[in-house]
């Protein structure tokens, strides 16, 4: 006898087919990757890697300091461009497929925003457990997303720091 369809939150698991896994590009942000590539290639899904980069116009205070703020932007952006390669080629080596974007703004509403606009099906999230202090995309951004976010959110468990 076949069994019934399987469902997250309310999402049946045969028609989950994007999902997102937002990404700070730290050595921690591989533990949800990996997980959502296994989930992705269990459920014949695609996988979004998704960067929020620090959008230094917002700070007064950086604007009218004597840091470069144009050569600085660039830097970042050329290295988030670099680190989404990367983590893309790695996806693609497991047979999943993998598209890329990054923008600018505030971690968690960026990514809730993103998820609402490209239909995700699924966000995968690691968090630190226990005593971490981390801050970022490990922390207070993940209940943030959890409350906000228009689909379900799969948090995967960091190892200790």
């Amino acid at each position: 006898m076949p069994l019934g369809r399987a469902y997250i939150h309310g999402v049946a698991l045969d028609r989950l087919k994007q999902i997102l896994v937002p990404t700070d590009f730290s050595d921690a942000s591989g533990t949800p990757l990996r997980a959502a590539i296994e989930l992705a290639q269990a459920l014949g899904a695609a996988i979004e890697v998704f960067h929020v980069d620090v959008d230094l116009s917002d700070d007064s205070l950086l604007a009218e300091s004597i840091i470069p703020v144009q050569a600085v932007f660039e830097s970042q952006r050329a290295e988030t461009a670099q680190h989404l390669r990367r983590v893309t080629d790695q996806v693609r080596q497991a047979g999943v497929p993998c598209t890329a974007s990054a923008e600018l703004g505030r971690s968690a509403d960026a990514i809730v925003e993103h998820a609402r606009r490209s239909g995700t099906g699924l966000i995968v999230l690691g968090k630190h457990v226990g005593r971490s202090r981390r801050p970022a995309l490990f922390g207070h951004v993940v209940e943030k997303v959890i409350g906000r976010a228009p689909c379900p959110v799969l948090v995967v468990p960091l190892p200790p720091e």
